[in-house]
């Protein structure tokens, strides 16, 4: 079982727009990201974190040349930022979604994202549902005797 982060739009209101346009976000680390790191990032729509990524490799490249990093050095380097996109790529993602347009409503545990998408939507109709009144715990019977010096109901 995995954790998920559900998001729904900040202007989303009507229950039919938040299921269409509800997205949950797994918590664990991803293979994709990892392989991929940039593509994955633009795929996934962060591109704040793909801009960050090619300054980095940027950066990198010119340390080489001018520094004279060694080419093991610059691997390994490289390596090290890819397994942190790999291992915190899902929180870009979320970052990225979370500016503005989309926010964070609920964690669900769940097998997958269609069954996580389902109990979050569950959850989120269950909540909008106005709640049924408590009965209040004492009722009091007009036809009771007064207790001490207050009288009953009526006299």
């Amino acid at each position: 079982m995995t954790l998920f982060t559900v998001h729904i739009p900040v202007e989303a209101r009507d229950p039919q727009e938040i299921a269409d346009k509800i997205r949950v976000s797994p918590e664990k680390a991803s293979l994709a990201a990892f392989l991929l790191g940039p593509i994955w990032l633009v795929a996934q729509g962060a591109w704040l974190a793909t801009g960050v990524w090619v300054l980095a490799m940027t950066g990198l490249v010119g340390a080489v040349l001018l520094l004279g990093l060694s080419p093991p050095g610059l691997a390994a380097v490289v390596l090290l930022i890819q397994v942190f996109i790999g291992v915190e790529g899902h929180q870009m993602v979320r970052g990225a979604a979370s500016r503005g347009r989309f926010k964070c409503v609920d964690v669900v545990n769940a097998r997958d994202a269609d069954e996580a998408q389902r109990e979050a939507l569950r959850r989120l109709l269950a909540a909008q549902q106005p709640a049924r009144p408590a009965a209040p715990l004492y009722r009091p019977a007009n036809d009771l005797p007064g207790i001490g010096l207050f009288p009953g109901a009526g006299g």
